[in-house]
C-alpha cells in the first residue's frame, strides 16, 4: 500500500490531517480499475487538498452555479506500456484565464450537445482526436466550480485498453503528455509552486511532473480521481 499526505492548509505545507491509502496498481487489470472507480463515491474533500487557499474563500451560491457557464472535460486513463496512464494537455499561450495551463481535453457545452457527457466526448475528439469508439466512460464526477472563469465543469472519467495515437487541434492544444497513475497515487508529485494568477503570483498546491505544473481545477480533479482509487 501507498501512504499519501494531503496538502490542506493556507501555506500549502504537507499536512497529516487527512491520510489516504492507495492499493498497489502495478498489476491492476482493466476490469479491476473500472470496478474500483465505479464502486467508490466521489470524495469532494479531495478537492480542498489541491485547491489554492484563496479559492477556498469563494462559496458560490445556488444562483451563481445556476448562472455559471457550463463545460465538461474528459479525464482519460489508458493502458500504457508500463501501466495505467492519465492524459493531460497543455493549452497554447494566449491572453485568457487558462492560457498556457495544463488541462484535460474539454470545453464549453454547445446547444447541440445532448448532455454533458456528450460535451466531454465531442471536445476530446475535436481537441486530441479521441473518438468515442476508442474508450468507454466509466465514471461521472460531481461538477466543479471555477471562480476565475465562472465555469461549472462536469468531469467524466474514460478508460481505453490501449494508448491511441492522438491528432491535436493546434489552435486548442500545444501538446499532450501522460503521467503514470501510480505516480499520482503515490503522492510524490504533490508540491507547491508560485504561479501567475489574476491577483498576482500566488503559491498554490500542484502536481509536478518533469517540467509540467498541474494546478488549479486540473489538479483538483486529478486529486479526486486519486481518491476514487483509494
Amino acid at each position: 500500500m501507498r501512504l499519501s499526505f494531503l496538502i490542506d492548509n493556507k501555506d500549502n505545507r504537507k499536512s497529516s490531517m487527512r491520510i489516504f491509502f492507495y492499493p498497489n496498481l502495478d498489476a491492476m487489470t482493466a476490469s479491476e480499475f473500472i470496478t474500483r472507480i465505479q464502486s467508490t463515491k466521489d470524495d469532494l474533500a479531495m478537492a480542498d487538498s489541491m485547491m489554492p487557499w484563496y479559492r477556498k474563500l469563494v462559496k458560490p451560491s445556488a444562483q451563481t452555479l445556476k448562472n455559471a457557464n457550463k463545460a465538461a472535460v474528459l479525464v482519460h486513463v489508458c493502458q500504457g506500456p508500463e501501466g495505467l496512464e492519465v492524459l493531460f494537455m497543455k493549452r497554447p499561450a494566449y491572453d485568457g484565464t487558462h492560457g498556457g495551463q495544463v488541462s484535460f481535453p474539454g470545453g464549453k457545452r454547445e446547444e447541440t450537445d445532448i448532455d454533458f457527457e456528450h460535451t466531454a466526448i465531442r471536445e476530446a475528439q475535436e481537441e486530441v482526436g479521441l473518438n468515442s469508439s476508442m474508450f468507454e466512460i466509466v465514471k461521472n464526477m460531481e461538477p466543479l466550480y471555477i471562480p476565475p472563469s465562472n465555469f461549472l465543469v462536469y468531469p467524466f472519467v474514460s478508460f481505453a485498453e490501449q494508448k491511441h495515437e492522438l491528432i491535436l487541434e493546434e489552435k486548442e492544444v500545444a501538446y499532450t503528455f501522460s503521467v503514470p497513475l501510480t505516480k499520482i497515487l503515490s503522492g510524490e508529485l504533490m508540491d507547491s509552486v508560485k504561479v501567475p494568477t489574476k491577483i498576482g503570483r500566488m503559491k498554490v498546491p500542484a502536481y509536478l511532473w518533469e517540467d509540467e505544473v498541474i494546478w488549479g481545477a486540473t489538479a483538483i480533479i486529478t486529486a479526486r480521481l486519486a481518491a476514487l482509487l483509494s
